[in-house]
């Protein structure tokens, strides 16, 4: 481990290789510390075929297309017994959705930020952050030697996702009052899966028919997703905490409440039927969704999952990462060739996280709660979007009731316009 470097980067999942890899590609010195061993497991396996556009943007697009993961044909959602269908080719994508193993992704990119240059150090647990005029330094421990030390940057970025290392140690992560949700996961196998024809089809047709991602909704808000992968099916279920507070806080209470609420669910019990939940699958995230405090500040950088996570109802999470983890990079480049505009430069990098996150925020929200001035802001943001992309989020905000915030900011006349002819309604799911 040295004891300096231009950029320290905290976390080797996509928002941090992203970071790292872009900022190697452009001659700095970057160390990356992740405190865990890749391939490591992760869930978020439905990703939306913007991700391409920063796959490019690192050199990963060979790479990614060479592991030969599912491409998706688009989604399906059942929602309070309405089923509709869309599909990423009819806004002019070129290029797949995928479904993809997260550990295998995860770690290709990982991979690749070390062939761009960037020193990885796996199994080290960054700790304490400080900057003063010296740079910004991280304790650190190696986990498998037991010992301690600290390594100082020009800049840290935390992509530590869900940890939230910095927005934890300076008090600034708070819960999304509005998402007060958990999520339980597992994993399948022989599940029948949701094709684009509106049929379901055995396992066995994935690799001739391309699976859809399935969202079927739960109660009010709760949702849940299945997700065919190439050896197994994700399937999660996410729900509001009060839900669950009756079941004893166990791996076998929650395993048989998901269980039995897969199971007792229209279209994804039938999707699961015959099918085996794999053994010591079941994991839980009970802080679902926070919002973010200060993500750029003196010494540092916030990205990806470590400054917000907002419900994935529509795949946002690692698109969210990587296009945070790319404009980091940029602005840390920046910054370091022009330090007397170093404020400046953070606040637009805050700017345009925070708008791109009401975007998100507001297709996923089951109401508005945001006031004026951050509609105003979404609103702002979505302009900067081409006519296929405005339309491909009318269509989404419409698959549930979730995205009133999209329908009030919009109007309702101009999100039906521009949805007209971009989804299919279907009576039922056939089964064969």
């Amino acid at each position: 481990m040295p004891a300096r470097c231009d950029v320290v980067v905290i976390g080797g999942g996509p928002s941090g290789s992203t970071t790292a890899t872009a900022l190697a590609r452009r001659g700095y010195d970057v160390v990356l510390l992740e405190k865990a061993k890749h391939p490591r497991l992760t869930v978020g396996e439905s990703l939306i075929p913007h991700f391409w556009e920063y796959a490019d943007q690192i050199g990963a697009t060979e790479k990614l297309e060479a592991e030969g993961f599912l491409a998706k044909a688009g989604g399906t959602v059942c929602w309070n017994g309405k089923i509709r269908q869309m599909s990423f080719r009819d806004f002019g994508f070129t290029r797949p959705a995928l479904h993809v193993e997260r550990d295998r992704f995860d770690k290709i990119l990982l991979d690749h930020a070390g062939a761009a240059g960037v020193r990885i150090f796996e199994n080290v647990k960054a700790g304490r952050f400080r900057s003063d005029e010296d740079g910004s330094t991280i304790d650190y421990v190696d986990l498998l030697a037991g010992e301690e030390g600290s390594i100082t940057g020009r800049f840290v970025v935390d992509a530590s996702g869900q940890a939230s290392l910095l927005a934890r140690q300076m008090g600034e992560r708070s819960l999304d009052d509005a998402f007060r949700f958990m999520s339980i996961w597992g994993y399948f196998k022989d599940s029948k899966y949701v094709a684009s024809d509106g049929c379901a089809h055995p396992v066995g047709d994935l690799t001739k028919l391309p699976p859809t991602t399935t969202v079927v909704s739960l109660g009010d808000w709760g949702w849940s997703w299945h997700i065919p992968l190439r050896e197994s099916t994700s399937v999660g279920i996410v729900i509001p905490v009060e839900k669950v507070r009756s079941a004893k806080d166990s791996a076998a209470a929650l395993e048989s409440y998901f269980l039995q609420t897969c199971q007792s669910t229209p279209l994804l019990g039938q999707l699961l039927d015959g099918a085996d939940l794999i053994e010591n699958s079941v994991m839980v995230i009970r802080d679902f969704s926070y919002r973010p405090g200060t993500i750029a500040g003196p010494g540092f950088f916030v990205v990806g999952d470590a400054a917000a996570f907002v419900d994935p109802i529509f795949s946002i999470g690692v698109v969210y990462g990587m296009f945070s983890g790319s404009i980091a990079a940029t602005t840390i480049d920046q910054c370091l060739r022009r330090p007397g505009e170093v404020d400046r430069l953070q606040k637009f990098f805050s700017k345009m996280f925070v708008s791109r996150l009401g975007v998100s925020r507001s297709l996923a929200l089951p109401g508005t709660d945001s006031g004026e001035a951050v509609e105003q802001m979404v609103r702002s943001e979505v302009e900067f979007f081409g006519e296929s992309e405005k339309s491909l989020m009318a269509v989404v905000s419409g698959l549930t009731n979730r995205s009133s915030n999209f329908t009030g900011i919009f109007g309702q006349e101009r999100q039906d316009a521009q949805a007209s002819g971009k989804f299919r309604e279907l009576a039922a799911i056939e089964f064969p």
